[in-house]
């Protein structure tokens, strides 16, 4: 019984490349040739037509049909990658708008006049006096709900000097100072937000109030330290 084609493939083995090609040749020609194991092979074309299958042959193309395939897989493969792009980055953007979107209106439901309305301007449009209280001197800024800068002032601008910056009639002086600025500004209502624990911080919402202004809110924005300050080293002795 002949050996399956199988096993005469594994036969061969260890050839160069042109030993390979002449045996594809001369498979080709020899087709109908008879196998048989016990006898010792004295051709080599004693395999099977099977053997055309391991010879690889280049197709000739025509320059037309060699250039059209070319430049649609090449354009179909840009066409591809520029919509994918274009999706991925309007998703992307879609995606970061709506989250921002959900962030803000989270931290605006938080504010505590979220939802109302003063004089017909809502509350997080509402303008907002930054006041930082030092121990040597009282800053008040106003701004608008974008964080614009309409308005400053100090106590050393209002005619205080030295110790005296740091007074609380300073501070109350100021306070009119910067209501009056911004009433010249056309406002009426305004946020108040506090940093800083000078002796300034009190008598300068005293002095907003008796400028004329209508304070809405009053936030604390005085910063801390966590884990407090750092102690002294050890005493050498």
């Amino acid at each position: 019984m002949a050996a399956p084609i199988e096993t005469l493939l594994l036969r061969v083995r260890c050839l160069s490349l042109a030993s390979t090609r002449r045996l594809l040749v001369r498979c080709n020609n020899v087709r109908n040739s008879t196998v048989n194991c016990r006898q010792k092979p004295v051709h080599p074309a004693l395999l099977s037509p099977h053997v055309q299958t391991l010879c690889t042959t280049a197709t000739r193309w025509s320059e037309k049909d060699r250039e059209e395939p070319t430049k649609t897989t090449e354009q179909k493969q840009e066409e591809t990658t520029e919509g994918e792009a274009q999706e991925e980055d309007t998703g992307s953007v879609d995606e970061d708008i709506a989250r921002i979107q959900k962030w803000m209106e989270m931290y605006n439901s938080c504010l505590p006049g979220y939802g109302q309305e003063f004089d017909g301007i809502p509350y997080s449009q509402l303008p907002v006096i930054h006041v930082f209280a030092n121990w040597n001197n009282t800053h008040a800024t106003c701004t608008d709900s974008t964080g614009k800068i309409l308005a400053q002032t100090t106590c050393g601008k209002e005619g205080f000097k030295n110790a005296k910056k740091g007074t609380s009639v300073a501070a109350e002086v100021t306070g009119q100072s910067i209501a009056t600025k911004a009433l010249d500004l056309g406002i009426t209502n305004v946020r108040l937000v506090l940093r800083g624990i000078g002796p300034g911080r009190q008598p300068i919402v005293k002095g907003v109030q008796m400028g004329g202004l209508n304070i809405v809110s009053i936030t604390d924005d005085t910063r801390f330290s966590a884990t407090g300050p750092r102690p002294r080293k050890a005493r050498r002795i």
